[in-house]
């Protein structure tokens, strides 16, 4: 009977040492900006993020294990889990630390890329370089050249020619148009391919 008693005790004991869930993830999230602002890391991206997150977990390895398995680390959807309710814990708690990310993102990163096939039916060259494509159902798409990509060079060295058949892609941007005065949306272009 003491033997049980003494048990049962030492389980409840090892059970209060557990931090639950949430404060796993405050202790954790605690841990990076701690890190993070003592050291003053520029965080730039993901990966950077990722290492200080996987540092903190190791200072509470029995916790993590108890909450997300012993093959948390291994498992990639329990790790974008993990990653996730940190990262919520991160926004609450030091959200400073997602300005670097943010300001060093590619502002063309935000865009939704859109891809349409035809063939080339008009190119001009004013201040930009324009060019129209039209579709095998008779729809006309205009696209303006913006910035160099790696096949920009089919268009600025004149090696498509009209009638080419040719797939775009693009994203679409709206631009102030200062000749009507107003912003227009336009059709980037980021890559070309001749078919």
């Amino acid at each position: 009977m003491r033997f049980l008693v003494l048990f049962l005790l030492c389980c409840n004991f090892s059970q209060a040492q557990k931090l639950s869930r949430i404060e796993l993830l405050d202790a954790i999230s605690n841990d990076i900006c701690s890190e993070i602002t003592t050291k003053n890391i520029k965080v730039i991206n993901e990966s950077i993020l990722g290492v200080q997150m996987i540092k903190s977990l190791m200072n509470y390895k029995e916790d993590v294990v108890f909450y997300f398995g012993k093959d948390y680390f291994i498992n990639e959807k329990v790790m974008v889990t993990l990653g996730e309710e940190i990262g919520t814990h991160l926004g609450i708690k030091c959200p400073e630390i997602f300005l670097d990310i943010i300001d060093s993102q590619d502002p063309t990163e935000a865009f939704n890329y859109l891809a349409v096939n035809g063939k080339l039916s008009k190119v001009q060259k004013n201040d930009f370089l324009t060019f129209t494509i039209k579709e095998p159902s008779g729809k006309t798409h205009e696209f303006l050249l913006l910035s160099s990509f790696e096949t920009s060079y089919l268009l600025t060295d004149n090696i498509l020619k009209i009638n080419d058949e040719i797939e775009v892609s693009y994203y679409v941007s709206e631009i102030y148009n200062a000749k009507i005065g107003r912003y227009v949306n336009y059709n980037i272009v980021t890559y070309i391919e001749k078919k």
